[in-house]
């Protein structure tokens, strides 16, 4: 007997047979819209195929490298950036599979939604948050995100950026973490020239264009609760008996016990066009947010190099930027690399990929956005050997 060979069009229909009311279709005009004409797929639908072009993009692979919360840690069981991506995913999925609505879209969401984050978690961004404002620019990680795959990861000779659908854009720029909403609802009408028209004020507010989205965004909260929980009792700094009662009682004290009872309690108390939770259960996020912020993000462990950041990434931005000047005053980048006293050769060859292959229109762009997007692109590790080549002195 002869196998069924699932194709897109076989996939397509099983959607519309499978998927809940208020699901995303992968069908739907308004929803798949991309700013580059990109013919169908044979076999994938097209959110499936933004998950895959996500997760091979050098963004995404950067992200392994990525603080998120403790800079730098030599515990290779702390969580990193590309391992809360990952988890993002897994919670949505779950969420998205007892919904009926479209796994294959919160997927794609999940894992790009934090390809922008600067190096050295959010004290990166708060620095890189400062450089802008100065410059007359904006920078967040939400919209950060946004330019990355719109614009900067550009691996595709015929366009720049990643060229993602209309509702994956939109979930990864109104992912927004930070708040917790007891209820949240889709923006329905939201069309996709309104994402252009985003700026770092819109965070918090700018409400997911579908309920996928307001999945993602919600799964952003759920997987970093209780994994930043977890790490802290990895490295001491606190212990079970410090968790607040209520988070005890109302959502246990373990990181699978947290995401269980998020989940639970978030499907119990949704519908087909809102998710919301009990209470209950918001009174306890809020608690257990406290508590992290106050017994974790704000530690001294947490903390310790925060003045370092500072400095090291102003002094990197503001050599990026004079290098970035220079090229585009020469129209060329090839001179800076053998100019005498310019630095290390590494760090700047990776510069004159990233002008070259990826922003391509680089002369005519602002110096002052290049290098905040160059340096937002660096890893931990990257950005200290980079800080280490640049700065220090070399024996002759």
């Amino acid at each position: 007997m002869s196998r069924e060979i699932r194709d897109r069009i076989r996939l397509e229909t099983l959607e519309r047979d499978y998927l809940q009311q208020g699901a995303s279709l992968s069908t739907d005009l308004r929803l798949t819209a991309r700013q580059h004409v990109l013919a169908p797929d044979d076999y994938r639908t097209e959110f499936q195929r933004d998950y895959t072009r996500i997760i091979h993009s050098r963004a995404f692979r950067r992200m392994r490298h990525k603080t998120q919360v403790f800079i730098s840690p030599r515990n290779d069981h702390l969580c990193t950036r590309m391992e809360h991506s990952l988890h993002v995913a897994s919670v949505a999925t779950t969420i998205a599979q007892a919904m009926g609505l479209n796994e294959h879209l919160v997927q794609a969401i999940a894992v790009g939604h934090d390809l922008g984050h600067a190096p050295f978690g959010h004290k990166g961004e708060q620095v890189l948050q400062g450089i802008a404002s100065k410059a007359g620019l904006e920078f967040c990680h939400e919209l950060q995100s946004l330019r990355v795959v719109d614009t900067l990861e550009s691996t595709y000779e015929d366009h720049v950026g990643l060229n993602l659908t209309f509702a994956v854009r939109d979930g990864i720029a109104c992912h927004y973490g930070e708040g917790f909403e007891r209820e949240l609802r889709p923006d329905r009408e939201k069309k996709p020239e309104s994402l252009a028209k985003m700026g770092k004020k819109d965070r918090g507010f700018a409400r997911p264009a579908t309920l996928e989205g307001c999945v993602v965004r919600w799964s952003d909260k759920i997987a970093y609760l209780g994994r930043d929980l977890e790490d802290a009792l990895e490295l001491k700094l606190i212990s079970l008996g410090d968790v607040p009662e209520v988070v005890q009682d109302r959502l246990g004290l373990t990181n699978g016990e947290i995401i269980g009872s998020l989940i639970s309690d978030l499907l119990k108390n949704s519908n087909k066009d809102c998710l919301s939770v009990s209470e209950e259960v918001h009174e306890s996020l809020n608690a257990l947010y406290k508590f992290n912020m106050e017994r974790i993000y704000k530690s001294k462990q947490a903390t310790s190099s925060f003045s370092q950041v500072s400095l090291a990434m102003t002094a990197m931005y503001e050599y990026i930027r004079l290098v970035i000047v220079s090229a585009q005053e020469k129209g060329d980048v090839e001179p800076l690399l053998d100019a005498k006293g310019i630095g290390g050769t590494w760090t700047l060859a990776v510069l004159r990929e990233f002008l070259e292959k990826d922003v391509r229109d680089w002369r005519t762009q602002k110096s002052e956005q290049l290098a905040i997007d160059y340096v937002a692109g660096m890893t931990d590790s990257f950005f200290v050997s980079a800080f280490t080549e640049l700065f220090f002195p070399k024996g002759v």
